[in-house]
């Protein structure tokens, strides 16, 4: 049973960090800051010295060798890993906040829905590992049948094939980590505003026939706006 939102988003994190998107961890909730910081400039010190750098010294024209495309997600990647570790201090306390908020709704009558957030998490970095290896054999199969190569060069020609395509397996990563927070964050302020709507009703049935005395008029405005066809609820809470 998973009990926490940071147990319940740590297989994410667990991938991310391989791919330097976020610190690593152990145990759960402690930072290793230097290890993650030489994991990352171990991984892109290797691949511009045996990737980047060959590429870029076997042509003259280092944006010819490599298209506007390719350049672009290279420096989209590098600027998601060090925004990550920037501010992975800040995603920290917007979770320790969000689980106050589900700590809240909980004692509201809405239950947490940690156990469905972490399923969900691991049946998507399932089928994100089954595309890993799917395109990993094509990449492979593509070029050995266009470049055949000696079988003894499997492993190496592995480690390119990783190589070249690490800067696309981050860009993927950074777009399920924000979709992740961005869907659960969104999910979170909906399940408020059902709860702030249902105590609402509650309040105002229960003071109905008593004045609306003051020590129980909490919610003190409810106001509609009505704006092309659409009804808005605005709650001032005391």
């Amino acid at each position: 049973m998973t009990k926490t939102l940071q147990s319940a988003l740590a297989p994410l994190f667990i991938i991310s960090s391989f791919l330097c998107l976020s610190l690593f961890e152990y145990p759960l909730g402690q930072s290793r800051l230097y290890f993650s910081y030489l994991y990352a400039l171990s991984v892109w010190s290797s691949l511009v010295y045996y990737l980047y750098y060959p590429i870029y010294i076997q042509s003259s024209n280092f944006i010819g060798s490599m298209d506007i495309i390719g350049l672009s997600l290279i420096l989209v990647a590098f600027s998601s890993i060090l925004i990550s570790f920037y501010r992975y201090k800040e995603l920290k306390i917007c979770l320790h906040e969000l689980s106050i908020v589900d700590d809240t709704l909980e004692a509201l009558g809405a239950p947490k829905k940690y156990q469905m957030l972490r399923n969900w998490i691991i049946q998507i970095i399932i089928g994100w590992i089954i595309y890993f290896f799917i395109d990993l054999a094509m990449l492979y199969y593509t070029i050995f049948n266009a470049y055949p190569n000696d079988p003894e060069n499997f492993f190496r020609d592995i480690y390119f094939l990783l190589a070249f395509n690490y800067v696309k397996y981050v860009n993927i990563s950074s777009a399920l980590i924000c979709g992740t927070f961005l869907g659960y964050t969104s999910f979170r302020f909906h399940r408020v505003n059902d709860r702030l709507h249902v105590l609402y009703s509650d309040i105002f049935e229960n003071n109905a026939g008593c004045g609306y005395k003051k020590q129980n008029r909490f919610i003190l405005i409810h106001q509609r706006i009505s704006a092309k066809n659409r009804k808005q609820y605005m709650w001032i809470l005391m």
